[in-house]
């Protein structure tokens, strides 16, 4: 989610990175990189927005910013260390540059913040960024028509690149996402894993996973057809979510052999994300603390475990008269139904200040959920999971990718969340 400079991060300090809030200040950053990129001070300041952050208290913070108008601006990267590591960092990352063939100039070193700048398509993890920007000729075939062009569609410095290919009119052909590491590989065989036991029916389509090119670290898949839930007017969402129930149900009742279980909402993930917003808002403390007691102590008991999609927010939803298309499955694992549902109405129940939606409107769209998804789990079940997510997806998580709107809600969310620990009932 893109910053605006007139938010201010209400967070504590932190220590280790005392010059956090200047990377997070877009008035900050804009003239800072001018400088460093050679352009007169403050001539690209007004310029520069934030499009996303990855913070992690006490060891470092990653941000990516776009600088001029799109299309045609540049796209930065950004990781600030602790003062000590920052040089070191630096060196590392501009002899890595050189050895790539990349010019050096595109790491970039602000002593006064310990940062290290990467500008696209140099990135501090990620390789052969350049060649996806246009096809490489040795994939032009590989989706069967030809790939002519590439589009990025999401960018993640550090950890994932996702590229729309496209022939020659525009139309897309499919996609490519290059990973850190192993990760590609991994969600390829989760992706082909999960299809085994998915036929085209039931209203869920799912991709399917072309191949994995270990040598660029790239995955590709095919195209899936419909359009992306958040894109949706929200007077549609109760037709959508009767069709994303339909389609939670087959994918809920296929095989887990092999799949990892489920541990994100476990009890020591609910004590770290509770540990997290105490340290990061010091001021809700009491409330936090309140909030993991009460959810360790109506924490259901195991259940039944089902085939879950593990990140099932709204950009993995893809909508079309035919039903509901999922994709990323990246974090596929075995579950209780209600750790998923519970997620989903957790953003109807208690929306989001960036993604509003009206009560009449999220009544409906749950209540539309749950009629479509079979045999669903009790709603004190329902409860409890959607208590837990909005502690982990939304609370801990809007720390973590410095979601300023988030922060400033952090009280109603967390309150809510003790409500339905509680099993008071969502506010409908």
């Amino acid at each position: 989610m893109s910053s605006s400079a007139q938010e201010t991060v209400l967070l504590a300090p932190d220590p280790v990175l005392p010059r956090r809030d200047d990377l997070l200040d877009d008035r900050v950053v804009g003239p800072r990189l001018a400088g460093l990129l050679d352009r007169a001070p403050g001539d690209r300041s007004g310029t520069c927005e934030r499009v996303r952050a990855k913070y992690r208290r006490g060891e470092s913070l990653r941000a990516s910013y776009r600088i001029g108008p799109e299309p045609g601006g540049l796209l930065v990267s950004a990781r600030m260390f602790p003062a000590a590591a920052a040089p070191g960092q630096f060196s590392c990352a501009r002899d890595a540059a050189v050895r790539q063939g990349a010019d050096p100039g595109s790491v970039l070193f602000d002593e006064e913040t310990s940062t290290v700048f990467w500008v696209f398509p140099q990135d501090r993890k990620l390789l052969g960024l350049r060649a996806l920007t246009s096809p490489p000729p040795g994939l032009r075939s590989v989706f069967g028509a030809p790939w002519t062009q590439s589009e990025m569609k999401a960018y993640t410095p550090e950890k994932a690149a996702t590229f729309r290919c496209a022939d020659a009119r525009g139309a897309t052909v499919g996609f490519a996402k290059v990973q850190s590491g192993d990760d590609g590989r991994r969600g390829v065989a989760l992706l082909r894993a999960v299809r085994r036991g998915v036929a085209e029916r039931g209203g869920l389509r799912l991709p399917d996973a072309i191949g994995y090119l270990p040598d660029q670290h790239l995955a590709l898949f095919t195209p899936a057809p419909g359009r992306p839930l958040h894109q949706l007017d929200r007077v549609a969402y109760p037709e959508a979510m009767a069709a994303l129930g339909a389609a939670l149900s087959v994918l809920h009742a296929q095989p887990i052999h092999g799949f990892a279980p489920f541990t994100r909402l476990d009890p020591g993930r609910l004590v770290a994300a509770g540990s997290l917003v105490r340290a990061a808002r010091p001021d809700l403390g009491p409330v936090t603390e309140g909030l993991v007691r009460e959810l360790l102590r109506t924490a259901p008991p195991p259940g039944a475990r089902v085939l879950l999609h593990g990140d099932l927010h709204p950009k993995n939803v893809l909508v079309d008269d035919q039903g509901v298309s999922l994709v990323d499955f990246d974090e596929a694992s075995a579950g209780p139904a209600a750790a998923e549902l519970g997620g989903v109405l957790a953003r109807l129940w208690c929306p989001r200040p960036r993604d509003p939606i009206d009560p009449d409107t999220a009544r409906a769209a749950a209540e539309a959920l749950l009629a479509a998804y079979q045999h669903g789990p009790s709603r004190t079940d329902l409860l409890w999971y959607a208590a837990a997510a909005l502690l982990v997806e939304r609370a801990a998580r809007a720390i973590s990718r410095v979601d300023v709107a988030t922060i400033g809600d952090l009280e109603r969310v967390l309150a809510t969340a003790r409500r339905w620990a509680g099993h008071q009932g969502a506010d409908r």
